[in-house]
């Protein structure tokens, strides 16, 4: 039996880099929508009229853990507000755990998106979860709404 060459990894690598990519700028586009004060429309409803749900369904599990942890680090200890609904609690639980990872000492973002602690197990479950795609993505999108400066 061969084995596959080096070249069909690295193409699966630039496919998972480029979803990953279009992914995040269409969440950062979204969520610097839902700061204007003249958007009346929910998180769900302008990621769906906007095309980010359904690409949102289409990424893979790995990817869509990976954008939920991301965005909690980078809104880190921003979140607050009232948690009135399932992505509101996941929200705070994620900026919450990567607050306290911040804290305990986890210096780079890194750590807290691919070390298995429980705040990685809750967003991999969540992630992986397809009747829960709506629920991760708005928690997804209302960090991302939280995070100063720059999303990178």
């Amino acid at each position: 039996m061969t084995r596959p060459s080096h070249h069909y990894f690295h193409e699966d690598l630039e496919h998972d880099v480029f979803d990953l990519l279009a992914t995040r700028t269409a969440l950062i586009v979204t969520a610097n929508l839902l700061r204007a004060p003249a958007e009346h429309r929910s998180p769900l409803e302008l990621a769906t009229q906007g095309g980010v749900l359904w690409m949102w369904e289409r990424a893979t599990p790995e990817l869509r853990r990976i954008l939920l942890l991301q965005a909690a680090w980078e809104a880190r200890g921003r979140f607050t507000g009232e948690a009135d609904d399932d992505a509101a609690r996941y929200a705070g639980y994620f900026s919450d755990a990567a607050a306290e990872a911040a804290a305990s000492g986890v210096a780079e973002r890194t750590n807290f998106v691919h070390v298995a602690t429980p705040a990685f197990m809750a967003a991999q479950s969540l992630a992986f979860d397809r009747d829960e795609n709506a629920v991760s993505l708005v928690a997804t999108l209302l960090l991302a709404q939280r995070i100063q400066g720059r999303w990178i």
